[in-house]
């Protein structure tokens, strides 16, 4: 079907407008937010979700979109890849910090317990402190598992670069935790 006929449809009657949509859409739609999160921290219904959220927006900005600036499809995707990163940067900055360590089965203090959560707060702070693209590509590696070849895409460095900022980063990170230890 074609952008007018999908809009026109969408207008006249929404819910055969969201169901052509995401028949004709759907699988690219998932196919970009599963793109961009990292299988190592989102199921497939967390990426399904994304992905109806990204035509639940798209319906929802309706009004806002201008065809004279590209197609839908080029629209549901640049919507689809938003949602995805600003779910995977969320949970980033959210899973680190809010484990619950009272779940604990081996029966571990509440000192040491602490302490876990201060480490891991400090840690963050320190990621945080090492600037760009080095907080980038660490964020990227070992909060949300992309590997060195795609972060290196998303920068426009080499893989080798990624991997050798990130040796260098982590080199930094060791000295300011040994500092936070002190």
């Amino acid at each position: 079907m074609r952008d007018a006929e999908l809009l026109d449809l969408l207008r006249g009657n929404p819910e055969k407008g969201l169901k052509a949509l995401m028949s004709q859409y759907g699988g690219l739609v998932y196919a970009v937010v599963r793109r961009n999160l990292p299988r190592s921290a989102f199921c497939d219904a967390d990426a399904e979700a994304c992905a109806a959220d990204a035509f639940g927006d798209f319906y929802l900005e309706l009004d806002k979109y201008d065809p004279s600036k590209g197609s839908i499809r080029a629209w549901l995707c640049v919507i689809a890849r938003h949602n995805a990163v600003d779910l995977a940067r969320r949970n980033a900055a959210v899973l680190p910090l809010d484990e619950e360590m009272s779940a604990n089965s081996d029966g571990a203090s509440l000192e040491s317990e602490l302490v876990g959560r201060e480490l891991r707060r400090a840690v963050l702070l320190a990621v945080k402190g090492l600037g760009e693209p080095d907080r980038e590509i660490i964020l990227r590696k070992f909060y949300l598992g992309e590997p060195s070849k795609n972060i290196a895409a998303r920068l426009g460095m080499s893989a080798s670069n990624v991997d050798t900022r990130t040796s260098r980063a982590i080199e930094k990170l060791r000295k300011s935790l040994v500092d936070w230890r002190k």
